[in-house]
């Protein structure tokens, strides 16, 4: 059954990104999956590490936003 949770809550998440916008969700995608620091992430995307860290905050509040209804 926690699998099945699991999946689900997965694929609320998945669905959730796809919902915010693409300069936070790749910042996102490049910290939690990609294991990037923020310096990292300037680097890649030629922005400065406290930007990407501000995106990376702002993306993660949308989300949350986004999933609140479905966290009891």
């Amino acid at each position: 059954a926690d699998r099945l949770i699991d999946k689900e809550r997965a694929n609320e998440i998945e669905i959730a990104l796809k919902k915010i916008s693409p300069k936070y969700r790749e910042i996102i995608t490049l910290k939690i999956w990609g294991e990037l620091t923020f310096l990292e992430i300037s680097k890649t995307l030629d922005i400065p590490a406290n930007t990407a860290a501000s995106r990376y905050r702002y993306g993660l509040e949308a989300l949350r936003k986004i999933l609140k209804p479905n966290t009891d």
